[in-house]
């Protein structure tokens, strides 16, 4: 989309890359990546019926009057006084895949947010994405992928979750949600089968770029791509923390057959998987 023609043809229009409440007269659509608010003064009655086909309608954010100082702090400026530093939150962002009828979704925001503690604050940005903060980390990456699958059962669309860090109240909690968000983004819009991803683990999506231009890491990233069968195994290794006997249950391998090829692959690159500094280095040449 050309948004500098599509204002000047349009004046007043707004489009922003982050939801926001449009105002009364306006027309709210998405257009990844923008939100779009349109005033009806500016339309006739064939541009409106124009831009409701070629464009998908878009319902405002809904915030509770608990959630409104997040939502002001991360997506209005506003600026905390004296924030107290001992307080700290987590931010677990959704996405749902499909589409749902607007009673649809009223009863699946309903059933989601009954999954948690009244605690939690709710911040729906659009009728397909929003975010969960939680001063007490009450649900864990388990019960949260439980949830994904029975909230998709229940209404027949799959949504993402992902788990983000704990951070003290601060001036930098903007700055940390932006973030997590790209790393969401870049997680949908890559594989994206995962349910329920967290930020560590996909933050060395961020290193991928680099990682490609790491001449230390040629060796492995060749041997990989003749033998596939090394990915499986360094992020089974990878996923359980370096646990042979974990990584070999999950990859119905025998506990010494694996042990067999981890010295294997030590022999030819000089990178030794039963050390974390060699597993992280091995990780990125999979990436």
């Amino acid at each position: 989309m050309d948004v500098k023609r599509f204002k000047k043809h349009y004046p007043g229009t707004r489009i922003e890359k982050n939801p926001f409440v449009p105002e009364r007269d306006m027309l709210y659509f998405y257009e990844d990546p923008y939100y779009i608010g349109v005033p009806c003064r500016c339309l006739t009655d064939r541009e409106q019926a124009m831009l409701k086909t070629l464009l998908s309608q878009e319902i405002p954010p809904k915030v509770s009057e608990r959630a409104r100082l997040w939502y002001d702090v991360l997506f209005n400026g506003k600026v905390l006084e004296h924030p107290d530093r001992s307080v700290k939150i987590r931010m677990i962002q959704f996405r749902v895949a499909g589409s749902l009828s607007q009673s649809d979704l009223s009863e699946w925001r309903e059933a989601l947010e009954a999954f948690f503690k009244p605690s939690a604050c709710f911040i729906y940005l659009s009728s397909k994405q929003g975010l969960i903060i939680e001063e007490q980390m009450s649900v864990s990456e388990e019960s949260l992928r439980a949830i994904a699958n029975t909230l998709e059962n229940d209404f027949s669309v799959k949504s993402h979750f992902q788990i983000g860090l704990r951070y003290p109240v601060s001036e930098w909690l903007p700055e940390a949600y932006r973030e997590e968000n790209q790393l969401f983004r870049q997680h949908i819009a890559g594989s994206g089968s995962k349910e329920v991803t967290s930020v560590e683990s996909n933050f060395f999506t961020l290193l991928k770029p680099l990682a490609n231009e790491w001449a230390i890491l040629g060796e492995s990233r060749a041997m990989i791509a003749e033998d596939t069968s090394w990915i499986s195994i360094i992020r089974a290794l990878w996923n359980n923390q370096g646990n042979v006997s974990l990584a070999a249950k999950h990859l119905f391998m025998h506990r010494n057959t694996l042990h067999y090829r981890i010295d294997k692959f030590y022999e030819l690159t000089g990178i030794s998987l039963k050390k974390m500094d060699g597993l992280t280095i091995a990780y990125l040449s999979t990436l």
